[in-house]
């Protein structure tokens, strides 16, 4: 099941709740007021990399044999 993150918009308050897909469209309660006037936050997406901020760069070596295409 995903997590969303839902923000009330009487109190202010951000919640998180672990909905079903088949539920992902309902609009669940607050938990701290119990208002229905609750809206889901858009979410950023966590990714990981490693190197520098470099690392987009292109060079001319290859992790991919000497000639850098495949065989």
């Amino acid at each position: 099941m995903p997590l969303y993150e839902y923000r009330c918009n009487k109190c202010g308050e951000s919640f998180e709740l672990m909905v079903r897909f088949s539920e992902a469209d309902l609009i669940p309660v607050c938990p701290h007021c119990e208002s229905p006037n609750t809206q889901r936050k858009l979410s950023m997406i966590a990714s990981t990399r490693s190197g520098s901020s470099d690392s987009f760069v292109s060079s001319s070596s290859s992790s991919c044999g000497s000639s850098g295409g495949f065989s």
